[in-house]
């Protein structure tokens, strides 16, 4: 039996074995008709040390290990060791020989490729080396880069297979078709590039269930192939790396090793997500294992790897209060002694102070604290009302922003808050109330990220309607066909590198400065700004916005 035969429009049935601990991937005998797959990790972030694990191909890594099939990897991020301090052009020189390499080494049978939208240049380069030199697999795109425009992607990218949103399920059905030679038409979760050159929407997967019901009988990410060991836990990340990320985040002597890992898929908010977040690339449904579950992981990190930090990548992992006091209590029951973060959402932290305050008990972030949570993070955006309803943060107002980030100062001593500029109705007056909240609250922010059309976004239509895609790549507003917007793929960097979408009537060359001028205000040291995602430091010009 498949993976895919367990699940019934998302929903597990009787517990069956699967893979968690390296001991049970002994239960799951490489079958001599499995199929031979090869999976490649782009280079990602290369300004910085490489410390995230690829979590989303080590759970289908995992999927398809307790189908039978053989898996061989290519983690070119890990592979190349630190910072990359060539140039952009000897990066993928260097990535797209790698790949050749791979590919004639280990014959596969598939070759998967997973990443995000920012990746879409080097992606494109290394699929099209590997298939000049291996033409005879069958390429499959995952991850949110395929989600986001799955059929712009089929088209665009010399791929066979576009697997949307989660891929343990969907995966397994597709090496099982490939594996016995039947047709793609009906995999749900897929868009297909058929023999006849056509592209092929089978229409998105029902999301696994929540808890017992499908997210707890998923396998743990395979991480045996991929060098956690080696590079991944020993670079810091999260609460080890938060004063250090914009220079790169260095592994010191001192720094305790760490992992990263997941405990719920989508967000609550994503029917109605904010308007520049991508929330339904893992579903619309808001999902969560069970407390024991995720400890049960956490637990085996800290014994098979020595890890002592974990971060978790969730969109929004503590949203629920009363799966957050259950999950703290299952840790501190347990005696599992292992720091750990994630993210969190204003109103949700401070609705439950009050309502702690009413019921006469700890709230969440205080009990979490005593089971280890050491970070806390939060996307604010802005401290201005205005902006905080035109870009839709639902139920995040400023007065709970001040009662959460207050709250989370006292309680871990710190709040790791992110904020943006250039959104609809930016104007000094709008920074000016952002700065003004970061004063009042204690938060120095070195980055202030530029509001960015991604697909998959309210934002992303919003950009094409206005003509703001073209003009990021030509200068010129007006309507995008398919060409510009892969250009604008080709080109979309990280957000806080320069401004691409600006949805203010204010000039571009304003809003930047307006940036410039926040960071000098709120940073002590803010004589030199630090370039996000480089690392690089250079001083605030005189010619600057002020207020």
């Amino acid at each position: 039996m498949r993976l895919w035969h367990r699940f019934q429009d998302g929903k597990a049935g009787e517990a069956f074995p699967r893979i968690t601990d390296e001991r049970s991937i002994e239960r799951f005998p490489q079958r001599r008709a499995g199929m031979k797959i090869l999976l490649i990790t782009p280079p990602i972030r290369t300004w910085a040390w490489p410390n995230i694990a690829p979590l989303g191909q080590e759970y289908v890594a995992a999927a398809a290990r307790m189908d039978g099939h053989h898996i061989a990897v290519l983690d070119l991020n890990a592979e190349r060791g630190g910072p990359w301090h060539g140039t952009e052009v000897d990066l993928l020189s260097w990535a797209c020989r790698r790949v050749q390499e791979a590919v004639l080494e280990v014959r596969p049978d598939v070759v998967g490729v997973g990443a995000i939208i920012t990746q879409y240049g080097v992606v494109k380069a290394l699929l099209q080396a590997a298939r000049t030199a291996w033409p005879t697999a069958q390429y499959v795109l995952g991850g949110g880069i395929a989600s986001c425009l799955p059929a712009f992607m089929a088209e665009r990218l010399p791929v066979d297979v576009v697997v949307q949103e989660e891929g343990e399920v969907t995966v397994s059905e597709v090496l099982h078709r490939l594996e016995e030679g039947s047709p793609l038409e009906g995999c749900r979760g897929t868009v297909a590039r058929l023999p006849s050159g056509q592209i092929l929407d089978n229409g998105l997967r029902p999301s696994v269930k929540t808890r017992e019901e499908g997210l707890d009988r998923l396998p743990w990410p395979l991480r045996v192939p991929w060098p956690e060991d080696q590079v991944y836990k020993r670079n810091p990340v999260g609460h080890l790396n938060w004063q250090s990320k914009w220079t790169g985040g260095a592994p010191m002597a001192e720094t305790p090793f760490s992992a990263s890992m997941i405990a719920s898929r989508g967000c609550p908010y994503a029917a109605r997500a904010c308007d520049f977040c991508y929330a339904a690339y893992l579903g619309t449904q808001y999902r969560l294992r069970s407390p024991a579950e995720v400890v049960d992981e956490m637990a085996w990190l800290k014994e098979r790897y020595g890890v002592r930090y974990i971060h978790f990548l969730d969109d929004l992992l503590l949203t629920d209060y009363r799966w957050a006091l259950a999950f703290a209590e299952e840790i501190i029951s347990r005696k599992l002694t292992v720091p750990w973060g994630g993210t969190c959402r204003t109103n949700i932290v401070a609705d439950d102070v009050l309502r702690a305050r009413r019921e006469g008990r700890q709230s969440f972030l205080e009990r979490c604290h005593e089971a280890g949570m050491r970070q806390a993070g939060y996307g604010i955006e802005s401290g201005s009302p205005a902006i905080l309803k035109a870009i839709d943060k639902s139920g995040q107002t400023v007065e709970k922003m001040e009662l959460a980030i207050a709250e989370t100062k006292r309680i871990l001593g710190y709040a790791d808050c992110s904020f943006m500029i250039g959104s609809p109705g930016e104007t000094e007056a709008t920074v000016k109330e952002t700065v003004d909240f970061c004063k009042r609250v204690g938060l120095q922010p070195e980055v202030f990220f530029f509001t960015t059309a991604y697909p998959g976004t309210t934002f992303w239509q919003l950009a094409l309607d206005k003509g703001l895609i073209r003009k990021a790549v030509d200068g010129v507003r007006g309507p995008a066909a398919d060409d510009v917007i892969e250009e604008y793929f080709l080109r979309l960097g990280e957000q806080g590198e320069q401004v691409r979408t600006n949805f203010s009537d204010l000039p571009d060359d304003e809003i930047e400065g307006l940036a410039r001028w926040a960071v000098s205000e709120l940073n002590p040291a803010g004589s030199r700004i630090r370039e996000p995602h480089s690392g690089d430091a250079r001083a605030v010009g005189a010619a600057q916005a002020t207020l």
